[in-house]
This record gives C-alpha cells, structure tokens and sequence, in this order.
C-alpha cells in the first residue's frame, strides 16, 4: 500500500523512488507550469540533499507520476509532460506514468506522448515499481 509520508509518518520509503499524485483534475494551461516546477523541485531536492551529506549516488531514480485524479488534459498540459519527461531524464532521472483515465491516456495517444515514454505506463503504482524492479530500468 503506498501513502503519504507526511501524513503517515510511520511508513516506510521506497529508495530512489519518487511517487507524486497529481491532485488537480486538469492538467491545463492554468497549471501545467506550476506542477511541472513542483515536480522537479521535489525530484532533484532529494538529489541535493544527498550531495550535501557526500553521497555521490543519486536518491531520486524514478518519478511516478499518478494521474487517477486527473480526468482531462489539454495541449498545454501535454507540453508540460513532455518537459517534465525532458528535464528529468537530463537528470538521469526516470518517469513513468500510472493509472491514467482513458479520455487521458487517449489524448496522450494522439499527442503521441506514449510512444515517447514507452512502456512506462501502468495501472498503479505497484504495477510501475515492479516493472522497474524487472527490467532494471532503475539500480537500486
């Protein structure tokens, strides 16, 4: 079961892995850039922090991005995907997506962001974590 850490203190964290809910029910316009600079943030913080205590490996690995909230998309929004994918990857960070409603994913399909990301979309998060465990897209 996946939770949030700050709410449940307790839980234990997943090494090198970042999962993020997109709370928002759009990705548009009015938000794209907004959730786009969160994501990195958190993303290459965690990197930062590690530098500072002389740990040369990176601590983020993997984004997962859960877009179950997320009931529509618009081409700024898609942009913003592709950016964040973008961005990432120049920090030798992997994303992949789960979870995504199908008026979602079938936007992302005509935008042809899925061939781009490939095969790293999945119905949940376990789902993402295991393929990567699997295919040893990410060295734990």
């Amino acid at each position: 079961m996946f939770c949030d850490v700050l709410q449940y203190p307790m839980a234990l964290e997943t090494p090198s892995v970042l999962v993020i809910r997109v709370k928002s029910g759009f990705l548009c316009f009015a938000n794209a850039n907004f959730v786009k600079h969160n994501i990195i943030k958190w993303a290459t913080e965690k990197e930062e922090e590690e530098k500072i205590k002389g740990n040369l490996k990176s601590s983020v690995q993997l984004v997962i991005l859960d877009l179950s909230n997320l009931t529509s998309i618009d081409t700024a929004g898609i942009a913003c995907l592709e950016e964040l994918r973008k961005n990432l990857v120049l920090n030798g960070i992997e994303m992949t997506i789960t979870n995504p409603r199908w008026q979602v994913i079938h936007k992302l399909k005509l935008a042809n962001f899925v061939n781009k990301i490939g095969e790293r979309i999945s119905l949940t998060i376990d789902e993402a974590i295991d393929a990567c465990f699997s295919s040893k897209m990410v060295a734990f």
